[in-house]
């Protein structure tokens, strides 16, 4: 039997979702706790909600502070680069 973690979290935007694990390796390599910062991997965003779809948990960022992943959100996100063509 494989047990996962999930946690509860949430964004500088507000927006609260759960992530999980997926498997016990990140437990064991990481282990977290209430207050850690985290990167995690999703899979595009719901639409109404804002919410990650699918989100897991990746690893926990002991090099960055909450204030600084707050000034860099406020701060906006790099544009894509590459070509794209719009339809109208």
């Amino acid at each position: 039997m494989v047990a996962c973690v999930l946690m509860s979290l949430f964004r500088p935007n507000g927006v609260r979702f759960q992530a999980s694990s997926v498997t016990t390796e990140f437990e064991r390599r990481w282990h977290p706790k209430e207050g850690d910062i985290v990167s995690f991997k999703h899979h595009g965003f719901l639409a109404a909600t804002q919410k990650p779809k699918l989100a897991s948990l990746y690893r926990i960022r002991t090099d960055i502070t909450w204030n600084e992943v707050v000034d860099s959100w406020k701060a906006g996100k790099p544009l894509p680069q590459g070509n794209f063509t719009l339809f109208f």
